[in-house]
C-alpha cells in the first residue's frame, strides 16, 4: 500500500519515498513507492507529472491493491529511497480547473436545474456535460 500524501498535502511539491518495486519497461520503469505526492489519473482529473530522481514521471495510476504506480522515462534506482518533485504549474492548473468545475456545476444547478453528468480536463481544454434538453 502507498501512503497518499497528496490527499492531505496538495500544496507540497517535494518528498522522499522508499522504492517498494521497480519493474523495467521499454522506455524506463514502473515504480511503486511507500509514499507519494503524485496524484494519479482519477475521475477525469489528469495525473501529476514531475521527477523521481533524474527520471521523468509521465503517468501515474492507482492499482487495485492501494498502490500508486509511477511510469517513468529514464533511469531510477531499483531500491532505496528516491527524491520526488511535482510539476507545480501542472498540479496548480488542475486544481484550478477542478475547483472551477465545481463552481460552474453548482451555478448550472441553481440557475437552470442542469446537473453535471461528466467533466473532462485536458491539456488545453476543459469540458462539462450537462443533463438538459438537446
Amino acid at each position: 500500500m502507498t501512503q497518499k500524501l497528496y490527499l492531505d498535502h496538495s500544496y507540497e511539491t517535494v518528498f522522499e519515498g522508499a522504492i517498494i518495486s521497480a519493474q523495467p519497461t521499454e522506455s524506463g520503469a514502473t515504480i511503486v513507492l511507500d509514499r507519494t505526492l503524485f496524484y494519479p489519473d482519477s475521475g477525469g482529473q489528469l495525473p501529476d507529472y514531475g521527477r523521481l530522481g533524474e527520471a521523468h514521471v509521465v503517468d501515474v495510476q492507482e492499482g487495485e491493491d492501494e498502490t500508486v504506480m509511477h511510469s517513468v522515462r529514464g533511469s531510477v534506482p531499483r531500491s532505496g529511497t528516491v527524491h520526488g518533485t511535482i510539476d507545480w504549474a501542472r498540479r496548480f492548473d488542475h486544481m484550478q480547473q477542478h475547483t472551477g468545475q465545481h463552481i460552474l456545476s453548482r451555478a448550472f444547478i441553481q440557475t437552470d436545474r442542469l446537473d453535471t453528468v461528466s467533466f473532462h480536463m485536458g491539456e488545453d481544454t476543459c469540458t462539462i456535460d450537462l443533463d438538459g434538453p438537446a
